[in-house]
């Protein structure tokens, strides 16, 4: 947008302004001027020659107060400028932020699936099967437990964390410095009182977008006084009407010890439903192809209610999949009301005993979610991950939100593909990749040219989704924390979905591009 100022008109404003202020040192308004027209001529006269009088005597003064007036205004409609619409990352645009933008390059190939159901289904076995992605096979477990084995470990490990936690001075959620007293008593939580020897699982089904932590409890763990939006005691989210094998309970009874499909750790009792049989549990979320409901948008708010205050405001994330309840299987009413216009899906409901069932709820018609997975092409990429686009970073989930594994995991649910938790374990997928660990940073230019969209790029810590090539610049879409401050020293906490280049710098002064060690591409073999 172009800004234009008549300097001309502003100036002859400003005298205008600056008169009206000496004017009304004699009591004279712009207003009083206009009725004094109907007045005897002479009180016009004298008026006119008070004017006059008064430029004379104060035209140095005017001038004066007329440009600096002008030069106010200037400064004005620049702060009017620099003050609107959304900021962008350096050599990022409005448009970039577009899936449109990035499709232009090769748009023969927008909408072609690059990998059908056959193939995902494929690739999740192998990373099921690989042990280096920490990936649980919930469908076929059925193993007993040691419970008092586990009490030991559990209870080791709680400590040995919590004290490295403690030695490198990190806070509480109050401000105080982690306490050994503190510390014991977490530690001890982590013991279930009912542990035996031969202990079998529970199944369990989530009722509330919530988080698996490290240790049972509340308590938030952070690096820096105040900063209670990262947590250490977070590990990953897990979404509504996700399965989890439950093997322990915290000596409070308000927590379970879980895994998930990608992770491990201890969840709220209150956020999740204990199902009276395995066959129950699968019920709820071995989900046919034909009557599968996916969460294609950053967020989806069931509608309010009062007579079923357990579908009321539910939040549904990206990538939380539920199950259409068939046509004719439900009355006329939904929630109290006509289905009309609206999904029609079960969700789960934890009962006040903590045990499991399941009641319909309604989705808007016109909400982000999608019939099926959806089809894996890059249109489809590139629309869900930016619908993401400025919200919040989460670490391992929490608040609502996702960290740079999270972020890509959840992109790629929409197609039914189901990848490993952190950075580290997704990179470890048998994916088609490069190890560039070793090369330059010209050989992993000359790499990137040829990598498609949706790629994930690695470096220690962080991952990305790759995006193109725009002026010789290398761009992506990622969750991030913090960056090297670009427009002087320091770090910037960013803490947002963004998109960037991949010549931004990390906190160590070293660029994104230098640091990357493996290009991958998660859909491909």
């Amino acid at each position: 947008m172009m800004w234009r100022i008549n300097v001309g008109n502003l100036f002859h404003g400003a005298i205008r302004v600056v008169l009206r202020s000496r004017s009304d040192q004699l009591c004279v308004s712009e207003k009083a001027e206009k009725n004094l027209h109907g007045r005897d001529y002479l009180m016009k006269k004298a008026l006119a020659l008070k004017y006059k009088s008064l430029i004379k005597a104060g035209w140095k003064s005017v001038l004066a107060g007329a440009a600096a007036l002008c030069i106010f205004a200037a400064m004005n409609v620049a702060a009017i400028k620099s003050y609107a619409g959304v900021t962008y990352m350096p050599d990022v645009t409005k448009e970039m932020n577009t899936p449109e933008f990035w499709l232009s390059f090769s748009p023969y190939d927008a909408d072609t699936v690059q990998a059908d159901r056959g193939r995902i289904e494929q690739i999740n076995i192998n990373n099921l099967m690989n042990e280096k992605t920490n990936m649980n096979d919930l469908q076929h477990y059925n193993e007993s437990i040691d419970g008092v084995e586990f009490n030991e470990k559990v209870l080791t490990k709680a400590r040995e964390e919590l004290k490295s936690y403690k030695d490198k001075g990190y806070y509480d959620q109050y401000g105080n410095k982690l306490s050994d007293i503190l510390i014991e008593s977490i530690a001890q939580n982590t013991q279930n009182r009912s542990a035996s020897q031969l202990q079998a699982p529970m199944y369990a089904i989530v009722v509330k977008r919530t988080t698996l932590n490290a240790f049972p409890t509340d308590t938030i763990i952070t690096d820096e006084l105040g900063d209670v939006n990262f947590d250490y005691n977070v590990l990953s989210s897990v979404r509504v009407n996700e399965p989890l094998v439950i093997k322990s309970v915290s000596a409070d009874g308000q927590w379970y010890y879980a895994e998930s499909l990608n992770c491990y750790g201890w969840v709220n009792a209150y956020d999740v439903a204990i199902c009276s049989s395995k066959a129950q549990w699968e019920s709820a979320w071995v989900i046919p192809d034909d009557r599968v409901l996916v969460v294609t948008g950053s967020k989806v708010i069931l509608a309010e209610s009062n007579t079923n205050p357990e579908s009321s405001n539910l939040l549904l994330t990206v990538g939380t999949v539920l199950e259409e309840a068939p046509a004719g299987s439900y009355g006329a009413r939904v929630t109290n009301r006509s289905p009309i216009g609206n999904y029609v899906v079960y969700i789960p409901v934890r009962n006040g005993d903590g045990s499991y069932r399941k009641e319909l709820a309604l989705i808007n018609g016109n909400a982000e979610v999608s019939e099926g997975y959806l089809p894996l092409t890059k249109r489809n990429i590139l629309t869900v991950a930016f619908r993401m686009l400025g919200d919040a970073y989460g670490w391992g989930g929490m608040l609502s939100s996702n960290d740079c594994s999270g972020y890509v995991g959840d992109i790629y649910r929409c197609f039914g593909l189901k990848l490993p938790r952190n950075t580290t374990w997704q990179a470890a997928s048998n994916s088609f990749s490069y190890d560039v660990s070793e090369c330059t940073d010209e050989q992993k230019m000359e790499l990137l040219n040829n990598m498609p969209i949706g790629s994930v790029l690695f470096f220690k810590g962080h991952e990305m989704m790759y995006l193109g090539t725009v002026n010789g610049k290398y761009y992506v879409v990622s969750s991030v924390s913090s960056i090297a401050y670009y427009a002087g020293p320091g770090v910037m906490r960013t803490r947002s979905v963004m998109i960037n280049t991949l010549d931004i710098r990390r906190a160590n002064g070293t660029t994104w591009l230098s640091n990357l060690y493996k290009l991958q591409v998660p859909y491909m073999m």
